[in-house]
């Protein structure tokens, strides 16, 4: 059966198509689209992504979500039900989501009880890991959140299940590899001999760093940026260097990579120092898969955390020519919902 899996997120559109529950034949798509900008685009960005994926009638679709978070709805339950709404209509009444307890429900279900489906796509890509390694850990490193979950017996384990229980635990940390503010990161930056204050202004994310650093490629800096401009490692030096209120020229390139160097610090730090908090909890085996925009972020986290890294699209590999095109990874909780959809009953 012809499966699709959505995540539907603040600033992207995840989706992923299979037939097989063992990938074979998987497509994905990642979609920028800032859902407070245009929520009344929604259903159809939804329904022209499942055309251009082959996810026509008859196809089974599972999805799930966290742009409900975004402030464009005044609470996360009306922004749930506004989600499933343009689902529905770009999708079908047979569409099912995902709870935070692993569940596929029915769409209308879900609507009728939104806060059990509120942002439970961790769980998704969760559930796919725990099949994978037994007991470890998951590292999911998104554009703008961590996912850290423990794994045991083939089963996610995690000690929060809420957004809320998950930030409180550690389980989730609001660091990013795209849209984070750098002066969340760090008060101070290396500065020529010494080090400077940072202004909390929103002159420059995250994205901005790892260009300069050559972690970041600037065709998959896929969110807005700051001002408006360009994604090329001249209109990103110019963005960081707003940081310290000045211009690239008055602190030159190289000082301009050292402060970039210093926030990639700061940020491993933060992810590793949450992954010990949860490894030292949950007592699971030293295997982490790491996943996300910011696999490679996740992987020296884990490392600097005394975990194992392995990543996520090595340890299954599936799909067709990537060339040109980020792991599935990167697209982890729709394509965890293609193949749990695709190994169902029609």
């Amino acid at each position: 059966m012809r499966a699709c899996g959505w995540d539907i997120g603040g600033v992207h559109i995840k989706a992923a198509v299979c037939t097989s529950p063992r990938g074979d034949d998987l497509d994905w798509r990642i979609e920028p689209f800032a859902v407070w900008r245009r929520p009344d685009e929604l259903g159809g960005r939804l329904a022209a992504l499942a055309a251009a994926l082959g996810a026509g009638p008859g196809c089974a679709h599972a999805l799930t979500m966290t742009a409900e978070l975004s402030d464009v709805f005044p609470d996360r339950v009306s922004g749930v039900r506004a989600i499933l709404a343009a689902a529905r209509t770009a999708l079908g009444a047979r569409t099912r989501v995902l709870d935070i307890a692993g569940r596929l429900v029915p769409i209308d279900a879900a609507a009728a009880d939104p806060e059990p489906v509120a942002a439970a796509n961790w769980m998704a890509t969760a559930m796919l890991a725990a099949r994978l390694v037994g007991d470890g850990l998951l590292i999911d490193v998104g554009s703008t959140t961590t996912d850290i979950v423990p794994l045991r017996g083939g089963r996610p384990a995690p000690a929060g299940r809420t957004d809320l229980e998950r930030l409180a635990c550690g389980e989730l940390v609001y660091t990013g590899f795209l849209r984070t503010p750098p002066a969340a990161l760090a008060d101070r930056v290396p500065l020529r001999d010494g080090h400077c204050r940072t202004a909390p202004e929103h002159f420059t994310i995250m994205a901005d760093a790892y260009v300069l650093l050559g972690r970041l490629q600037p065709e998959a800096y896929t969110v807005e940026t700051p001002d408006g401009r360009g994604r090329t490692p001249a209109d990103c030096a110019a963005r960081l260097a707003r940081l310290v209120c000045s211009d690239p020229g008055m602190i030159g390139a190289d000082g301009l990579r050292a402060i970039a160097a210093h926030l990639e610090e700061r940020q491993i730090a933060v992810v590793a120092g949450a992954i010990a908090e949860v490894a030292a909890r949950s007592r699971t085996g030293p295997v982490a898969l790491v996943a996300g925009a910011g696999a490679g972020l996740a992987a020296a986290a884990a490392r600097r955390a005394d975990r194992r890294p392995l990543r996520l699209a090595d340890a299954l590999a599936m799909g067709g020519d990537r060339r040109g095109r980020p792991a599935w990874d990167a697209a982890a909780p729709a394509v965890a919902l293609a193949l749990l959809a695709a190994g169902e009953p029609g």
